[in-house]
């Protein structure tokens, strides 16, 4: 009688190095895609904040100093100019392609305190001063363009209503349009 050696034939090692090779494979792809689900949503998650603060900052800026002065002409988008105080919000270009970021600038009794808000990429800014029906409102609005498409005329969409006639933007596209408005009580001397 001829006993048999124990172990494993080459076969055998071969198809146990196979398996592992997939479920490793399979293991490194799903580590890949939730590194990246992590670094998405902090990105998004930091967006959400950053509008946040704007959203504070600017409507406590309106309450505090009242009316806005809006130029038509280089990246202030909003001045408030007294004796005391001297506020901007200015659009520049981000550190990235595509990027622009807000500056808040304050300038009181000497002291500049400067705010930075980091936008979307490929985001549009503009303010809008309320007419008649819309008195004592100012409206900084938001848009993030996406892919392959052409940014709004900012003259084409009302922040006050929320609309956006079909012929410039699909309706698909609303959530990427982010509108804050404030009411002002006083005006500025």
């Amino acid at each position: 009688m001829r006993m048999r050696k124990s172990g494993f034939t080459l076969v055998e090692l071969v198809a146990v190095m196979a398996a592992l090779f997939a479920v490793m494979s399979i293991s490194v792809i799903i580590l890949f895609q939730l590194f990246d689900f992590q670094q998405t949503n902090g990105e998004y998650s930091d967006g959400i904040r950053t509008l946040d603060r704007l959203v504070v900052d600017f409507r406590s800026d309106v309450h505090t100093y009242g009316k806005p002065e809006i130029p038509a002409e280089g990246n202030v988008l909003l001045r408030w100019k007294t004796e005391e105080v001297t506020l901007d919000y200015v659009v520049e270009p981000g550190t990235f392609p595509d990027q622009r970021v807000i500056l808040r600038t304050l300038l009181k009794e000497g002291r500049k305190v400067l705010e930075t808000y980091r936008l979307p990429n490929r985001t549009t800014v503009w303010c809008v001063d309320g007419t008649e029906t819309d008195a004592g409102l100012v409206a900084l609005s938001l848009w993030t363009t996406p892919l392959g498409m052409k940014p709004p005329l900012p003259e084409t969409l009302n922040p006050f209503d929320r609309t956006m006639p079909k012929s410039q933007v699909d309706p698909k596209y609303a959530g990427n349009w982010r509108t804050i408005i404030a009411r002002y009580t006083r005006l500025v001397p």
